[in-house]
């Protein structure tokens, strides 16, 4: 009897599924888990022999050079989401609600500027505000003295025109998911449009301003390409963590995995922090009749207009610099009037590389997130349990881990046999494919959440086991939230840059590296030349997920 019944249970624990569920938790494990652990523990080693457990930690919170890092970072992501906030919000429900102008072109200009690279908007700050800029210069020559680009107003300035795409889209979102008789009702009983807001559509929409407020937090906090190009002497944290762990003497890996663990702590709090909020806030009201457009009168109209636009062209500014730049004559960081196309017959020369290596690893990255990805929406959704929920759990805890954090964590695990892979293509396209997974996963979930399994039943129920089921009926029906993943997987990883300084070598250059090296050697001719190609590689696919496609912005969050 006993072997009647081991013989079912066994074959059930070795089937597809199960085992694809052991497959996606070991993937996850070694990948995220265990750099994770591997830079807890390298944090503890001490600086020499026989050093305490806590040295490197007790070094970094009694020298002011050290720990000041770390109030720094944590001064100028609060400022930059506060203020994500206090322009994202009315942002989005000016474009949501009223009739204002430029709708359209806000919304394209909302998704140029969510996936730019940050690091190249920020340099191209510089030629337009920094101390021989452009704009400076000329406001100089009228005896305007403009605030400096550099230090911290600088990073929260270019911090909040970078990241307040979180807010706007999640806000945009959440207000299309409120009926239009939670308002109705408010003023019926005699509420302005202000005061219905503040009381009514506010309290509904604070799970989507505390998530795009925990987004505009953990980039900020993690951000690394803009403060070593703005900060000078402000440093925060990241730059701290990918000095010490460069520094060509020979670098600190321990002390900066303790840098590593205390950024991680940071972001993975505020992650808590925003779940435990929105949780509290949450409401399960359906929505059949969304929010209306309103008219408004033409003063209220052209002022949200104005600052709409304002904002939107601000955001943009960055990018139109940068394609104009890459087309003038430079003499290192000092751009000349003179159109010119030596800088691209100058970048040709050393493209190939960098090109290749960021087109083979972004497109290998995305194939493994689509294939991966799919797999765990499907167990995630079909297969619930404590254990897939918890897999979901880490896969989703990939949002908390800054890039600059991961690149440790896999030098320190896979830096030694039998498994040397630091320097390696292999290593950047994993790092690649655990950081953004998430995208696969979440866009096959919110499909099959709409998908009756009926189909799939039916399927078994003819003789088709799970795995036949799964590629020829299931696949199939979700084949538009795969290509979407896959799209805006593309589109965010090919603009890596933390993870990849970390982890890159000579052989393995990316478009991102090369962009940094010539910024940071002042060639901003060339890097406005390798930023254009990059831009235009990033956006090609949303191009394809959101006029081909016909999907909203919204997917990008």
């Amino acid at each position: 009897m006993s072997t009647n019944v081991l013989g079912p249970r066994l074959r059930e624990l070795l089937g597809f599924w199960p085992l694809a569920t052991f497959g996606a938790f070991a993937t996850v494990t070694v990948l995220l888990v265990l750099p994770v652990i591997g830079i807890v523990g390298m944090s503890f080693a001490g600086k020499t022999d026989g050093a305490g457990l806590v040295d490197n930690y007790a070094t970094f919170f009694t020298e002011r050079f050290y720990y000041q890092t770390l109030i720094n970072s944590f001064v100028v992501a609060s400022l930059a989401t506060l203020g994500a906030v206090l322009v994202g919000v009315p942002a989005a429900y000016f474009v949501t609600r009223w009739d204002i102008w430029g709708r359209g072109f806000v919304r394209a200009a909302v998704v140029l500027t969510f996936v730019s690279p940050p690091f190249i908007g920020s340099y191209s700050w510089v030629i337009l505000f920094g101390r021989s800029g452009l704009i400076s210069g000329w406001a100089a020559q009228l005896g305007i003295d403009l605030p400096s680009i550099y230090g911290a107003q600088g990073i929260v300035f270019v911090f909040v025109l970078q990241f307040f795409p979180f807010v706007f889209l999640l806000v945009s979102s959440g207000l299309r998911s409120i009926d239009q008789s939670v308002e109705d009702a408010a003023r019926n009983l005699g509420s302005s449009e202000f005061r219905s807001f503040g009381t009514v559509i506010a309290p509904l929409l604070i799970p989507s301003i505390t998530t795009g407020a925990l987004l505009v937090f953990v980039a900020s906090f993690s951000e690394f390409g803009t403060p070593i190009i703005l900060g000078e002497r402000f440093r925060v944290l990241p730059v701290l963590v990918y000095s010490e762990f460069v520094n060509e003497f020979g670098g600190r890996p321990a002390f900066a995995a303790t840098l590593s663990v205390l950024l991680l702590a940071m972001t993975a709090t505020a992650l808590v922090v925003q779940r435990a909020v929105a949780a509290r806030h949450s409401h399960g009201a359906q929505t059949i009749r969304p929010l209306e457009m309103q008219e408004q009168p033409l003063i209220k109209r052209a002022v949200a207009s104005t600052f709409v636009l304002t904002l939107t062209g601000f955001a943009l500014l960055p990018i139109a610099n940068i394609v104009v730049s890459s087309f003038l004559k430079a003499n290192g960081p000092i751009l000349l009037a003179q159109a010119t196309l030596d800088n691209y017959r100058h970048v040709g020369r050393t493209l190939w590389t960098p090109l290749s290596n960021t087109l083979l690893f972004t497109t290998a990255a995305t194939l493994l997130c689509a294939v991966v990805g799919t797999a765990v929406g499907y167990i995630v959704v079909r297969r619930r349990s404590a254990l897939t929920g918890l897999l979901d759990m880490v896969i989703m805890f990939s949002y908390a881990v800054p890039g600059i954090v991961l690149g440790v964590g896999l030098v320190v695990v896979f830096n030694e046999p039998p498994l040397i892979l630091t320097g390696t293509a292999t290593i950047l396209v994993l790092a690649y494919f655990v950081r953004r997974l998430p995208f696969s996963v979440r866009s096959s979930v919110a499909m099959l959440q709409q998908i009756s399994r009926d189909t799939e039943d039916a399927s078994i129920n003819l003789g088709a086991g799970p795995a036949r089921t799964f590629a020829l009926v299931t696949v199939p029906l979700i084949a538009t939230a795969i290509l979407s993943g896959a799209l805006l997987t593309w589109s965010n990883t090919i603009r890596e840059l933390s993870a990849t300084l970390i982890l890159q070598s000579g052989p393995t250059v990316t478009m991102s590296v090369e962009i940094f090296n010539e910024v940071v050697n002042a060639n901003f001719g060339l890097a406005a030349a390798y930023g254009t190609i990059l831009i235009a590689l990033t956006f090609l696919p949303l191009a394809v997920l959101f006029w081909v496609m016909g999907r909203r912005e919204e997917v990008l969050v």
